[in-house]
């Protein structure tokens, strides 16, 4: 119904292109229904279905990563802008645009605190290379909110799975972590005058404290789609305010009232299937850890950022995941 309704609303002024009209009302239900259907093909293992959306979130992330990461190897860090052309197209894409791409593999360490059954060890190295690559295209395009979602996400994992896991690998985790910082402080310079933080220096400079106590500006255009919710409930123009860089508020500006509440009802209905699903199996820490770390990744950035307009696949992959989380309530039992 949201899909339909927001494509209804999108087609009076479809300024991306008549085929989005198409795309919106048709590839969320789509991705919906592909995540039920790869949830039943993995048999209801909850090892499976851990291997199955971890491989969803890397192939999700493989344009970005290829993108950045070639315009690093060509051109190092000393471009300061942080827009960089698509690997594939050759089109310039915002760096808040680009950065999205990376929300699912920069939870990797939070994902990899627990043991994960049947992951393979050259598996895990492989995951750590690509978190490791990813951190050096975040740097690159200067993405603050992708370093705010690693942090966070490996804080909650710990504090989720540390009570649920031995002293034995507690102390194995918290040891490895000390050499890693040991190593980091002792060898790499945070100065900002080096080449590697000229993206992060920019927007210090540019921003400042207060640009980062404000959300970029955010708040006060989260405050004034508010105001219009009431003042104008069957949407704006973009040249009022511009995006209001919030999943919700900028489907109430292209979509009305009605594809808002309809949106509200949608993720709400999501986030408690994903709370049943946690609920499901207290054993099973390392499904329910990955629920809850990519939940709160994508929260993260629904909350700050145009999804709809600037990374509709970003709201796709929301979807696929939704769908692997509702097969999994509705047809698996408690499976050993």
């Amino acid at each position: 119904m949201f899909s339909l309704t927001y494509a209804a609303f999108f087609s009076f002024e479809p300024k991306a292109g008549n085929q989005y009209i198409i795309i919106y009302a048709i590839a969320p239900g789509t991705l919906y229904l592909l995540g039920k259907y790869f949830a039943d093909k993995v048999d209801g293992n909850r090892a499976n279905l851990v291997l199955l959306l971890l491989c969803a979130g890397s192939v999700f992330s493989i344009s970005a990563i290829l993108s950045v990461f070639t315009d690093i190897l060509q051109n190092g860090y000393n471009v300061v802008d942080r827009n960089l052309p698509n690997y594939w197209t050759g089109q310039i894409i915002p760096a808040t645009i680009m950065g999205a791409y990376f929300t699912i593999v920069m939870t990797i360490p939070a994902l990899l605190i627990p043991e994960i059954k049947k992951l393979p060890f050259v598996m895990k190295i492989v995951l750590l290379l690509t978190y490791i690559i990813s951190i050096a295209c975040v740097l690159r395009i200067g993405s603050r909110t992708q370093l705010s979602i690693s942090v966070i996400t490996l804080l909650i994992s710990l504090f989720y799975v540390m009570p649920r896991q031995s002293f034995k690998r507690n102390f194995f985790m918290f040891s490895l972590f000390a050499l890693i910082i040991f190593f980091i402080a002792n060898t790499v310079s945070f100065d900002l005058d080096q080449d590697w933080l000229s993206a992060f220096a920019g927007r210090m400079e540019d921003g400042g404290g207060e640009d980062i106590a404000s959300g970029g500006g955010r708040t006060e255009r989260w405050v004034k789609s508010m105001e219009n919710l009431f003042e104008k409930p069957l949407g704006w123009s973009e040249d009022e305010f511009g995006h209001a860089h919030n999943l919700w508020f900028d489907v109430l500006r292209i979509g009305g009232f009605l594809s808002f509440f309809l949106l509200i009802a949608f993720t709400t209905n999501a986030f408690l299937s994903v709370r049943k699903a946690i609920k499901k199996n207290k054993s099973a820490y390392a499904l329910n850890n990955l629920l809850i770390v990519y939940t709160l990744s994508i929260c993260m950035v629904f909350m700050v950022e145009p999804i709809l307009e600037g990374m509709f696949d970003f709201f796709a992959f929301f979807c696929f995941f939704i769908g692997v989380v509702k097969k999994y309530n509705t047809d698996y039992p408690v499976i050993d």
